[in-house]
């Protein structure tokens, strides 16, 4: 099966060739990208603020979770805190072992599987919420990737959406590309790591077609098409998460969250 990338038909053989791609970059960069987001979960202003965010969009009553794109796993970790029954999934086995090893760390119980966000390997209707943060840029086939998040949820479950407009707040400003470069050396000393190892942003990320659409507009329009309903937006304030994440990463702008739900069906 061709997909549909950028208005143009690709081969099944390219999109498999680009998954690969990216799915090394990440494997290659688990580690560091751990060490990125471990303070997340960490006591403190940052994972407090991070689960308030998580319990306004999934809801109080105790539900069976599915973090699409999981990495190290820290989403799926903020939700078990909470008391949620929660699976991880992503397509590196590389970030399901730092995953599993944090999830070792901090005793709590997540399910962790490998698995393809465009082709999910679970049966419809299986999950409450499906949540995913930082993810769907990554997909070559957003549409596709959407379709299959939207089956294995319950009628009436919801689905959550954590992103941002990562290169086109970037590049679009001389300040923002200056505060990347200023802020390397302080990531590297705050998270331990070599923040300056991945500076260069991969080629890759062109052939995607959301890396340079303007979002959440574009998220909308594919909600809506796919039959989603109460469909709400909130911008995350990169202040709001602290003076320290700020400075390290604001140059990207603002994230959002975008909820919605899958319509229950009708007797």
């Amino acid at each position: 099966m061709d997909i549909q990338l950028k208005g143009q038909k690709i081969p099944a053989a390219a999109s498999r060739e680009l998954k690969r791609q990216i799915n090394q970059y990440w494997s290659d960069g688990a580690e560091g990208y751990h060490k990125s987001v471990w303070n997340s979960i960490q006591p403190g202003t940052l994972k407090r603020k991070w689960q308030e965010i998580l319990r306004e969009a999934v809801g109080d009553e105790k539900a069976k979770v599915l973090d699409i794109g999981t990495g190290p796993g820290i989403i799926a970790l903020l939700l078990a805190d909470m008391g949620h029954s929660v699976t991880g999934m992503d397509l590196s086995e590389d970030m399901l072992k730092k995953a599993r090893e944090n999830a070792g760390r901090l005793n709590l119980q997540v399910q962790f599987k490998q698995g393809d966000a465009e082709n999910i390997p679970f049966e419809d209707g299986s999950f409450d919420a499906v949540v995913n943060r930082h993810v769907l840029w990554t997909l070559p086939d957003p549409h596709k990737a959407l379709t299959e998040w939207k089956r294995v949820l319950r009628p009436g479950g919801r689905l959550v959406i954590i992103d941002g407009n990562w290169y086109i707040n970037l590049n679009g400003s001389y300040k923002n590309k200056i505060w990347r470069s200023s802020a390397l050396p302080l990531i590297s000393v705050l998270e331990r790591r070599n923040a300056f190892r991945r500076h260069v942003n991969p080629e890759w990320r062109k052939e995607l077609p959301m890396t340079f659409e303007k979002r959440p507009e574009y998220d909308l329009k594919l909600l809506n098409g796919l039959g989603f309903s109460d469909i709400k937006v909130r911008r995350i304030g990169r202040r709001s998460l602290g003076l320290v994440e700020y400075l390290k990463y604001g140059y990207y702008g603002d994230t959002f969250l975008i909820s919605a739900r899958k319509e229950k069906q009708r007797s």
